[in-house]
């Protein structure tokens, strides 16, 4: 009886003990990573209202032309050293266009921009590609594009999604 009781104890003294220890010592917050960009000092933080605009334009225009596989559209908005980032899948402008076009045909798109911030001749935004598919499902595809300004003209340089 009296080894039952020194076990019993022991138990009890251990489990108190661990339950002290773990409201005392809090776990340490997982980290979380940030992106962080670095301009020159010389770099304007704030674009003109124009480069939004045409910015915000090319992206009203972006999902109708997804929509009906307009390769020339592409082609023109993105560089020609182009990336598309999706996960660990890394593509050229040429093979999403060609992916765009095997895609079936009676899928809708439409482009959502959340936030879009111009830097003189860079500009970052992110969003949600809306997919709207015929069964009546809709997928959010959600985005980070970077825009470069080339000759007066925006192009997107990569955009990335996971």
């Amino acid at each position: 009886m009296n080894k039952l009781f020194i076990r019993l104890f022991v138990a009890f003294a251990a489990f108190s003990f661990g339950l002290v220890l773990t409201t005392v010592l809090k776990p340490v917050p997982k980290r979380t990573w940030a992106l962080k960009v670095f301009l020159p000092p010389e770099a304007s933080f704030s674009g003109s209202g124009a480069d939004e605009a045409k910015i915000l334009q090319i992206y009203s225009e972006y999902g109708p032309a997804q929509t009906r596989h307009d390769t020339q559209f592409f082609e023109r908005i993105e560089t020609e050293d182009f990336t598309l980032n999706i996960g660990n899948i890394k593509m050229s402008r040429d093979a999403d266009i060609n992916w765009m076009c095997e895609q079936p045909t009676d899928i809708v798109y439409e482009s959502r921009v959340d936030h879009l911030k111009v830097f003189d001749r860079v500009a970052l935004a992110h969003g949600d590609l809306i997919i709207r598919y015929s069964d009546g499902s809709i997928r959010e595809w959600p985005f980070a594009d970077v825009w470069v300004k080339r000759n007066g003209t925006w192009l997107i340089q990569s955009t990335t999604s996971r």
